[in-house]
């Protein structure tokens, strides 16, 4: 029997000014950045459970799966870069 590594579940620490563009809410309540305008962001890329709920404390949290899990996280962490700014 042989097991491989399908998916990796990731933690990154945000900055404070990327916590709050996160937490930033149009005037009806609603989140600027819901999940889903994320994950349209990261396109194709193999990419699912992002999480940074405010109960989760400064962390963006992400699954990565693939073949190519280290350039898939690469190619991740630009996309949140440019999204939210660099920490």
């Amino acid at each position: 029997m042989n097991a491989e590594v399908v998916s990796v579940r990731y933690r990154i620490e945000l900055s404070e000014a990327q916590v709050q563009k996160l937490r930033r809410t149009w005037p009806n309540g609603d989140p600027f950045y819901p999940y889903e305008k994320m994950e349209r962001y990261l396109g194709t890329l193999q990419v699912e459970d992002l999480n940074w709920h405010h109960y989760a404390g400064p962390y963006l949290y992400f699954t990565v799966y693939g073949d190519d899990i280290e350039g898939t996280l690469a190619e991740a962490l630009k996309v949140f870069e440019v999204r939210l700014g660099k920490p």
